[in-house]
């Protein structure tokens, strides 16, 4: 039975060795841990999301993988390019290998950790044909081991929250359901539906759903793009489809929404993510996303409310100006006065037009 090391463990000692490894001996070589963990390049990454855009693996036959083994158990595996490297190159780099392990992950965990020799591409292909051919019975184990997680790891949900944003904001312009998405961050689709309406407060589907309108309002106020063009780019195969999740977000069709924003010039868009607290207002969520990415943004008081007039480096003068909606919608009411509990996505756009509503 494999097990995962704790994440808990500084492993930037344990990369640099690898990056001089690597260098020394011209032989690529990166670390993954069963703790969602990969050491490449002098770097150091965490989740899934980031694995899975850093770890690239090459032709088995050209790429050698050595199970790390501490306390009788696997904990991951080094990674080699094993392109022009001879079998003496091979044998002494599982030497060096084993006490760059020691040296710094045995002495992290207290116990000694042992190198064995790598899987050879007959070895990968017995394990992919073995997974094919118990997958039911390796499905009933996932599931087993998803639901006990479920109930006793409370303390992982907000990185999984983490994971499935992520993924949805990498892949928001593809076809996305709710299956996808969980085979892709190792959750169960009813345990994922569960824990995302629990933190953020929005179904699973209207959140994606949201994100795809509001990059189509983007579109279609900045682009030319046909609406069959702009359907396609935010991952809606039929047109049909995409207006009838726009209509209901926004309250019109696409072509009225382009006529209606035409003298927008700048949008900025603020996906609902777990910085979001159930007592904050547009304004709170707004001031936060744009400071951290130390934009300016500042406001004046009207009518005893604070309005923001200017972002980045886009100022209010005569006639422009900006405005924001909520799940694509435009308020009436000042940004400061919008509690956002069960909102999905926040846009602020520049306009050289400012209406009064």
């Amino acid at each position: 039975m494999s097990i995962s090391t704790p994440t808990t463990i500084d492993y930037s000692e344990l990369s640099d060795s690898f990056q001089l490894f690597s260098k020394i001996s011209q032989i690529s070589t990166s670390f993954y841990d069963f703790s969602d963990t990969l050491l490449k390049d002098g770097k150091v990454f965490h989740g899934l999301n980031d694995i899975q855009h850093n770890l690239v693996l090459k032709d088995s036959g050209i790429t050698l993988l050595f199970p790390v083994i501490a306390n009788d158990n696997i904990i991951g595996f080094v990674i080699c390019d094993d392109t022009g490297v001879s079998q003496e190159r091979v044998d002494l780099s599982k030497t060096y290998i084993a006490s760059i392990a020691n040296d710094t992950l045995g002495k992290a965990l207290n116990t000694s950790i042992e190198i064995l020799n790598p899987l050879t591409a007959q070895n990968m292909s017995q394990m992919r044909k073995f997974v094919l051919l118990f997958k039911p019975t390796l499905n009933q184990i996932d599931h087993g081991a998803t639901a006990k997680a479920e109930s006793t790891d409370i303390s992982r949900k907000p990185s999984s929250i983490d994971d499935i944003l992520a993924y949805v904001q990498n892949n928001i312009r593809k076809p996305i359901s709710l299956e996808s998405v969980s085979q892709n961050v190792f959750l169960s689709p009813s345990y994922l539906s569960r824990i995302f309406k629990k933190y953020l407060h929005v179904n699973f589907i209207d959140y994606v759903n949201y994100q795809r309108v509001a990059i189509a309002c983007k579109y279609l106020m900045l682009t030319d793009n046909k609406v069959s063009v702009i359907s396609r780019q935010v991952g809606c195969s039929q047109n049909s489809y995409f207006s009838k999740i726009f209509k209901k977000a926004t309250g019109m069709s696409p072509l009225a929404y382009r006529r209606t924003h035409a003298a927008v010039q700048k949008v900025l868009t603020i996906p609902r993510d777990l910085t979001w607290h159930d007592q904050d207002t547009i304004y709170d969520i707004s001031r936060r996303y744009f400071q951290n990415l130390t934009y300016d943004f500042s406001i004046q008081t009207v009518d005893g409310y604070p309005y923001v007039n200017q972002i980045g480096t886009l100022t209010d003068s005569g006639s422009r100006g900006w405005l924001y909606s909520v799940d694509c919608q435009q308020p009436t009411s000042p940004s400061s006065t919008i509690i956002t509990a069960d909102n999905a996505v926040i846009q602020w756009f520049y306009t050289n037009q400012i209406v009064s509503n």
